[in-house]
């Protein structure tokens, strides 16, 4: 969906319905690789795809004294030209309640459930990848002094898959945070934190000759910063080390340093600049590794040209590295390595303060050691929407 853009509001006007309608095109929908005969992947001999989404849906932020409550949801309806076995119905929901009680004590509650079409980048055929994403997360923080803040935290990530092929990779994650905090007078942060995590794959049986573990634990410590340079200048970004540890195959286990560097720098009322370099562990979507270290660049170019119309140029470089898979790959080269370099154009026109509409065009290729996993994708799409 595009980004939504709302009418001047009265105080009183805490609800916000809208609804959207976007087409787009892509060239290599299945991202299946030019070595890959598309029939014997997709049972077609068109890789490519016309998708139409119609969606619905509102926001609700209110604010009673100290309490901040947001409440959103959005249902959309996805239809297929050429695959079409995966039409189907998505939503997005979050409720949340970011809470304060006097002076040092504030927190967040909350509750967010997303059901889409996951990305068939590691799948490269045709699957029934329809995932629901449920989070559930509570936190409280305590300022114990005016320039220190602790924090502690709880939160459980399921991710459940519709399809029966796709069941194995069900997973479910409970996590505790500590985050400990030195806040400035200027507003920046310092701080250390802590995550452990327990993770499990329920669908997953182990039996003689399996290699696949069903359960780890993993241990995230990371220095952040968030440094407010001036009104013009933010950076923030976090230093730390993840160690993941499985329950029965030794052979999976990784550890590796992570971090993060963001910055956005306002370079004019017109124009802003995001730059982000990441180097951060993910979850894998294929049977033969648990998790990728994904390390590149990501560059954003933004310009309101006119109070009507603005421009986005996203690029990203990355090398991707898959991890946990006891060092085998699909085609038998060791652990899989990619490069993925992606480029694209968003244009939003408003012509209403109620009504946005904008193109979107997007270019993303892949290299890799394994070469039926090599693919090449451009896409064209247009948004429209419209909030009441």
């Amino acid at each position: 969906m595009p980004n939504k853009s709302y009418a001047v509001a009265s105080p009183d006007d805490i609800i916000k319905p809208y609804v959207a309608s976007s087409l787009l095109y892509d060239s290599n929908f299945l991202r299946v690789s030019d070595n890959v005969d598309p029939v014997s992947a997709t049972g077609k001999s068109d890789k490519s795809d016309f998708i139409k989404q119609v969606g619905a849906g509102f926001d609700m932020d209110w604010t009673i004294s100290r309490q901040h409550i947001i409440v959103k949801a959005n249902v959309n309806q996805n239809w297929f030209q050429n695959f079409t076995s995966l039409d189907y119905t998505g939503w997005n929901t979050q409720a949340q309640w970011n809470w304060q009680l006097g002076n040092n004590l504030d927190g967040e509650i909350g509750y967010t459930n997303i059901q889409a079409l996951g990305n068939f980048a590691q799948l490269n055929g045709i699957l029934d990848n329809l995932i629901n994403n449920q989070r559930y997360f509570a936190n409280a923080g305590y300022l114990f002094h005016p320039n220190g803040k602790i924090k502690f935290g709880v939160f459980r990530a399921e991710s459940k898959f519709d399809g029966t092929s796709r069941q194995f990779s069900n997973n479910t994650e409970d996590n505790a945070e500590l985050n400990l905090q030195y806040l400035s007078p200027t507003g920046s942060t310092l701080g250390l934190r802590v995550i452990a995590t327990d993770g499990q794959y329920p669908q997953r049986q182990l039996t003689a000759g399996s290699t696949q573990d069903n359960a780890y634990t993993r241990m995230n410590y990371s220095v952040t910063a968030d440094w407010h340079v001036n009104n013009k200048t933010h950076i923030d970004g976090l230093v730390g080390y993840t160690q993941q540890n499985y329950a029965h195959f030794g052979a999976r286990n990784f550890s590796d340093i992570t971090a993060e560097l963001n910055m956005k720098w306002q370079a004019s009322d017109k124009t802003l600049l995001e730059l982000s370099g990441r180097r951060l562990i993910t979850q894998a979507d294929n049977l033969f590794s648990s998790f990728v270290l994904s390390q590149g660049v990501w560059f954003n170019f933004s310009w309101q040209s006119t109070p009507k119309i603005s421009l986005k140029l996203p690029m990203s470089y990355q090398q991707q590295q898959f991890l946990g898979g006891g060092g085998t790959s699909a085609a038998g080269f060791g652990e899989q390595k990619d490069n993925v370099g992606n480029i694209g154009v968003n244009v939003m026109y408003q012509p209403l303060d109620s009504i946005s509409v904008g193109p979107v065009l997007n270019y993303e290729k892949r290299d890799s050691n394994n070469p039926i996993s090599s693919y090449e994708t451009k896409s064209a799409g247009v948004n429209l929407q419209a909030v009441f």
